[in-house]
């Protein structure tokens, strides 16, 4: 069917949300780690419990004083109980905390806002890991998985896109708005 504007939409448009930050139970100080006890508990918590069948992306990150730091991000085409802490993330999650890497661990979700969507198609699921992958690296180049990271774009938008450090002038913020970024 065509539209009056003459696109033609193929697929669904989703809406995805951020949900979280959800801390993460450890044990140690200097050298943490994340045992199996402590993902069981993560899955109760009514927040977490309520994502828990969802697909979607997860990030993995450290939350420390100067804010946020991203290490891994992975995406589930089966529910996110079943992905974001399987035995091969959780051994990925507890090397970065046993180098003394500073900070809480917490786990962020982007999920589908639509109340009762459990499951996203596969392409979506892929298209969002990538671009979440490709934002992850560029907030911190050490990120655990590099997946669809060898074309990486080498150019920016001072103060728009990719940007790095500082605060955009009010040109830069207004294009931002404008293109929605």
């Amino acid at each position: 069917m065509r539209r009056i504007d003459g696109r033609n939409r193929k697929h669904e448009k989703y809406v995805l949300e951020v949900r979280g930050p959800f801390d993460i139970a450890f044990e140690g100080k200097a050298a943490k780690r994340i045992p199996k006890e402590a993902v069981e508990a993560f899955w109760k918590y009514p927040e977490a419990k309520e994502l828990a069948n969802k697909h979607g992306c997860y990030i993995f990150a450290l939350r420390a004083a100067k804010g946020f730091m991203p290490w891994y991000v992975g995406k589930a085409c089966r529910p996110l109980v079943d992905e974001a802490f399987t035995a091969d993330k959780l051994e990925k999650y507890n090397a970065l905390l046993w180098k003394g890497r500073k900070g809480t661990p917490v786990m962020f979700f982007v999920v589908a806002e639509q109340v009762g969507k459990r499951k996203l198609p596969w392409q979506t699921v892929e298209d969002l890991e990538q671009t979440l992958i490709q934002a992850a690296v560029y907030r911190n180049p050490d990120v655990v998985n590099i997946a669809n990271t060898m074309n990486l774009p080498e150019w920016n938008i001072r103060g728009v896109l990719r940007s790095g450090r500082g605060r955009p002038t009010g040109l830069e913020s207004q294009f931002k708005t404008m293109m929605r970024l």
